[in-house]
């Protein structure tokens, strides 16, 4: 049985993406009523304090809380609008503060993504800059609060402690008491977390201090949702630690906090997740004292708060849907038990399904944002980040379908009925094909864009090698124009570029043939002539390897057929090729 306390923290920071200065009060009020989700007060101050400044450093601030701003809405085209645009401000202006809170945002940004190496630049980059400046304490805070989720949420990040020390640390500089009061809120959750796993008590001690101090600076916010809001988040943390500060009564310890925790949110429209959270751990405390009938009912509670609530995420409704299956598996109701197993399949393809949408929507906008410079590069990128993305989202989808097989055989052997065994094969046939379906779809997108990127490349160097040609030509013409001119004075210029003009429509219709050289070929002659090849010897290479005879070569390089057989009795003695060695069928087999 799962219970629930920083979650809540993490939950309500993740989508608090902006950076403020110690002294700038429209920023610490933004941030305080994002937090409180009043979001048209932190709109309006973000338009009238920055956005309609006529102070270019203010628009970049004020872009970037409007990223967040849209992070509350799901709206990724307006939010990475809103970081292009204080990017756009930020390279006009060249000043490192406001690339550095530009960095900042897009390290937000790179780190939903999942693009990990983009994120630490961006992370890195920002905190570099903002350490320069002792009045920055309040976005040092939020960047070190930033690296310590990240490595919460990555299980190969060993120790995130001196990060959650440090945003502590930036957060008492700057004052503010509702940043005080997170990070406070954030090693009480760690040094719980390091006891559960080593049992060492000193931890216990340092987190009930942690949290103890986050409830004093609680009490100091002036704002009173705000202050609310802090307080809530603190009983619902420390109903978890206080059954092991008190395991004489641990039950009923748990019990008064979370008790309080309802006092302030349970007939508050605006704490449903929150409310549903503590049904959930109040029912996990009862059914540890035995007592089913009220672990069923808090548990109930807890569900119907949480099925249709968007706020909550789908992980959390999961466990709550599993509580309720364990507790009527318990008590003898399989029918109730199945269907709230039913229920979590169905919740698992959908919020699965739903996360790859919104992350393809998420990586299609960053790359339409990115396509204006850094065309190539996007195309380099896209396999990678849907190679990953394929990765991550097989194998969270097996990793909750075993949950659910696991859950489901418990109870095939405890239901008699051949129903209930056949729905139970029907369930794990669906899953395997749902499965098998979004394998092959992925594997079609990502060889599509890779044979995409593959042709434009190719189209580009065949491009490159018809202008090299045409390049040779025009410098051979000017340096046989300057010879003629050193030998006869008296020669007619007018004529001779007149021909030239003749020329150059010859060589516009041939470099339509040269497209249809491969362009791997020049390379493989120069690996076998040692680069011994001129670029003259390369263009009879290529008319060559399209298969033209001597007559059609001395027509296009306007030259005696008899220059063409001297030629390319050259080439083969560059190439090293034996008498008896056709010349045009080892260019033509040439392994490219």
């Amino acid at each position: 049985m799962k219970k629930f306390s920083w979650t809540i923290i993490l939950f309500l920071l993740s989508k608090l993406t902006f950076a403020q200065s110690d002294f700038d009060k429209n920023q610490q009020l933004i941030y305080s009523y994002l937090y409180s989700k009043d979001l048209a007060k932190a709109k309006e101050i973000i338009d009238t304090k920055f956005l309609n400044s006529d102070d270019s450093s203010k628009k970049v601030i004020g872009n970037v809380y409007l990223a967040d701003y849209y992070s509350f809405f799901n709206d990724e085209s307006k939010k990475a609008e809103a970081l292009e645009t204080a990017k756009a401000i930020a390279l006009k202006t060249k000043n490192p503060i406001d690339k550095a809170y530009v960095d900042f945002g897009y390290a937000r940004y790179f780190d939903k993504l999942n693009k990990k190496d983009l994120f630490m630049k961006s992370l890195n980059q920002s905190i570099n800059e903002f350490s320069k400046h002792p009045n920055e304490n309040f976005v040092l805070t939020q960047l070190y609060f930033l690296s310590y989720n990240y490595k919460s949420k990555n299980s190969l990040e060993t120790d995130n402690r001196s990060d959650g020390i440090k945003a502590n640390q930036y957060a008492l500089k700057s004052k503010n008491n509702l940043f005080i009061n997170f990070t406070y809120n954030n090693l009480g959750y760690y040094y719980k977390k390091q006891y559960n796993t080593t049992n060492i008590k000193n931890y216990i001690d340092s987190a009930n201090v942690s949290y103890k101090n986050s409830l004093t600076y609680a009490n100091l916010i002036k704002d009173p949702s705000v202050k609310k809001r802090s307080i809530v988040v603190y009983y619902l943390n420390y109903g978890s630690l206080a059954s092991i500060i008190h395991p004489e009564d641990a039950i009923n310890e748990s019990l008064k906090y979370y008790n309080k925790t309802l006092e302030l949110t349970e007939k508050d429209p605006k704490y449903k997740e929150v409310t549903a959270l503590t049904y959930n751990n109040m029912g996990s405390a009862y059914e540890n004292l035995g007592n089913k009938v009220l672990a069923e009912e808090y548990y109930s509670k807890s569900y119907q708060l949480a099925k249709d609530n968007e706020d909550i995420f789908p992980s959390i409704k999961l466990v709550i849907m599993s509580n309720l299956a364990r507790t009527y598996e318990n008590i003898g109701q399989l029918d109730k038990a199945l269907q709230y197993e039913r229920e979590a399949k169905d919740l698992i393809q959908k919020s699965n399904q739903e996360q790859f949408d919104n992350n393809t929507k998420s990586l299609e906008i960053f790359y339409k944002t990115q396509q204006k410079n850094q065309q190539i590069k996007q195309l380099e990128e896209t396999n990678e980040i849907y190679t990953k993305q394929k990765i991550l989202y097989i194998g969270l989808t097996l990793l909750a379908i075993a949950g659910v097989i696991f859950l489901s055989y418990m109870l095939y052997y405890k239901q008699k009925a051949n129903k209930q065994k056949t729905d139970l094969l029907e369930a794990e046939k669906s899953e395997t094909e749902l499965t098998l379906q979004l394998e092959k779809e992925e594997k079609a997108r990502l060889k599509a864009e890779q044979e995409l990127l593959a042709l434009q490349q190719e189209q580009l160097q065949k491009q490159a090698l018809a202008t090299s040609l045409q390049l040779n030509h025009k410098t051979t013409f000017i340096n046989d124009l300057k010879e003629k001119l050193k030998e006869d004075k008296t020669i007619n210029i007018d004529r001779i570029l007149k021909d030239e003009k003749l020329k150059d429509d010859d060589f516009n219709e041939a470099q339509s043939i040269l497209q249809d050289v491969h362009p791997n070929l020049f390379n493989r002659l120069n690996d076998v002539s040692k680069n011994k090849l001129s670029n003259q010897d390369m263009k009879y290479a290529a008319y060559i390897y399209l298969k033209m005879d001597n007559i059609q070569i001395a027509n296009l390089m306007k030259v005696d057929p008899k220059t063409v057989r001297m030629t390319k009795y050259r080439m083969k003695q560059k190439i090293g090729l034996e008498k008896e060695i056709d010349l045009r069928t080892f260019i033509q087999n040439l392994e490219l």
